[in-house]
C-alpha cells in the first residue's frame, strides 16, 4: 500500500485522534509501568500453561466419555477456549514474557502451539511486526484495511476471502494467517528469520507425522474430527475473534506512514474489553491488551496491575469496553474498507458489497 494515502477531507474523530497522538510525542509510556512489574515467575507461567492444558484435554476426555451428541458443541467451545489459552502461553513465550530464559520460552512456546500445527518462530516473528507496526495501513500484519478502489483491483479469489473473513467467515481470519505466513519460510525477509521458521516448521511436521495418523488409527476418523479438528477449529474461532476486536472500531484509525507514530500505536489503538473474570482467567488477561502493547515483556499475571497504572498516568488516552456481541456485529458490518476521504473505516452496508461481488463474477 503506497505511503500516499492520507486522508482528503479528515472525520472529526480522525482530527480528535491525531491530536491525541500528537500530545504524546516525546513521552516516555513505557516508563509508566513499574519495573517489577516486568518480573517473570516461572513457576506462575508453568502455572497458567497447565491450567489451559487441563481445560483442552478435559473437554476432549468429556467428548469421548459421556458420548452425547448434543453436547458435543459447548464442550468443543470448551475445548477452544483451552486452545486459546495455551495460545496465549506461547504469545507470553513469543515475547520473552514467560521467562528470562531464551531457550526455555522457544521450548514452551513451540510445544503451547502444537494443537494448532502453528510453527512457533513462524508466529512470532510475523506477531513482532503487528508489534512494531501496530495499525500500520502499510506494515501492520493482522487486520489491516485496504480502500474499496484496490479491493475492486484485486482478484476475485483474493476479494472472496478478504471479505469472508471480515464478514461471514471471521473465524478463519486466523487460518488465513497460519497458511499465507505459518508454513511458509519465504515470507520472511531475513536469513535468520527463514531458518527459524524452517526449524518450526520441521518441529511441527514431524508431530503431524505422528500424532494424526496415530489418532485416526485409534479413534477412527470421527475421532480426527471430535479430537483434533474440533478443538483446532474451535481455538481459531476464539484466535480470530479476539484479535479482531482488539483493534477494530469504526473510530479507530489505520494510519499511514504520515500520520503514524509509535506511541500512539502502543496507546491509542487498543480497545481493552471487559471479561469476567473467569474468562479473565482462563485467557490469562489477553483482553488487557493496552499494556500488553505498551510495553509486551509484562507477563500476563501483572497485565491487570500494568493496565491500572498506565490509566493513572494517562487517564484520557485508554480505552476500556464492556464486551457485547452488538459491538462485535458492528465490527463485522461496519469494520471493512480504509476510507481515504474521513481516515477511517468506510461503512458498507452488506448489499452493496454482495453486488460489488456479484458485479466480478
Amino acid at each position: 500500500m503506497a505511503k500516499t494515502i492520507v486522508p482528503t477531507d479528515p472525520d472529526i474523530r480522525f482530527k480528535e485522534f491525531i491530536e491525541r497522538s500528537d500530545a504524546l510525542e516525546g513521552a516516555k509510556i513505557t516508563a509508566a509501568i513499574p519495573r517489577e512489574y516486568l518480573q517473570p515467575s516461572v513457576a506462575r507461567g508453568f502455572a497458567g500453561l497447565a491450567i489451559s492444558l487441563a481445560v483442552y484435554i478435559g473437554a476432549i476426555v468429556a467428548i469421548a466419555v459421556v458420548d452425547r451428541w448434543y453436547l458435543v458443541p459447548p464442550l468443543l467451545v470448551v475445548a477452544g477456549l483451552g486452545g486459546w489459552g495455551l495460545h496465549c502461553i506461547a504469545h507470553e513465550c513469543g515475547h520473552g514474557s514467560f521467562s528470562r530464559n531464551r531457550r526455555l520460552n522457544f521450548v514452551v512456546g513451540q510445544i503451547a502451539l502444537l494443537h494448532l500445527l502453528y510453527p512457533f518462530h513462524t508466529w512470532r516473528h510475523v506477531h513482532n511486526l503487528h508489534h512494531a507496526h501496530t495499525n500500520s495501513l502499510e506494515l501492520d500484519t493482522d487486520w489491516a484495511p485496504i480502500p474499496e478502489e484496490m479491493y475492486r483491483r484485486m482478484p476475485l479469489k483474493d476479494r472472496l476471502i478478504y471479505m469472508s473473513v471480515r464478514t461471514w467467515a471471521v473465524w478463519g481470519g486466523s487460518i488465513h494467517h497460519w497458511l499465507d505466513s505459518g508454513l511458509r519460510p519465504s515470507y520472511f525477509p531475513k536469513k535468520e528469520m527463514r531458518r527459524d521458521a524452517r526449524r518450526s516448521i520441521a518441529v511441527v511436521a514431524a508431530f503431524a507425522a505422528v500424532y494424526l495418523p496415530v489418532l485416526t488409527y485409534v479413534t477412527g476418523w470421527q475421532g480426527l474430527l471430535l479430537y483434533f479438528v474440533g478443538p483446532w477449529f474451535a481455538t481459531h474461532v476464539w484466535f480470530s475473534i479476539t484479535t479482531l476486536m482488539h483493534h477494530s472500531a469504526e473510530d479507530i484509525p489505520y494510519l499511514s506512514a504520515d500520520h503514524w507514530t509509535k506511541n500512539a500505536s502502543r496507546l491509542l489503538v487498543t480497545i481493552d474489553f471487559m471479561y469476567p473474570k473467569w474468562l479473565l482467567f482462563l485467557t490469562h488477561n489477553i483482553s488487557v491488551h493496552t499494556a500488553h502493547h505498551v510495553s509486551p515483556a509484562v507477563p500476563f499475571y501483572h497485565l491487570p496491575k500494568a493496565q491500572a497504572a498506565l490509566m493513572q498516568a494517562y487517564p484520557d488516552m485508554m480505552r476500556v469496553e464492556r464486551v457485547t456481541i452488538s459491538k462485535f456485529w458492528n465490527i463485522l458490518r461496519h469494520c471493512r474498507f480504509y476510507d481515504p476521504v474521513s481516515g477511517l473505516y468506510s461503512t458498507q452496508p452488506m448489499r452493496r458489497v454482495a453486488s460489488i461481488e456479484m458485479e466480478s463474477v
